[in-house]
């Protein structure tokens, strides 16, 4: 797959980002970033799917809709 399907693909999906993780992924690969790294570790584990994980435990993006509703419950 290129560059061009993997954006083609992601910006498809039209998911919203659970948090920074997931924002700095989308940047890699934009910026082809992530097949570079893929490239040079093959298929050694680089670390990018447990740093996007912890990422986005740390720094989430609040769902603004989602916290007003729960508000008025």
């Amino acid at each position: 797959m290129d560059l061009r399907e993997q954006i083609k693909q992601t910006l498809q999906e039209n998911q919203k980002d659970k948090g920074f993780g997931d924002t700095f992924e989308r940047f890699t690969t934009f910026t082809g970033i992530k097949r570079l790294v893929k490239w040079f570790y093959g298929d050694k584990d680089c670390g990018c799917e447990r740093r996007k994980d912890l990422w986005n435990k740390w720094f989430p993006y609040n769902d603004k809709e989602a916290s007003c509703q729960e508000e008025k419950k």
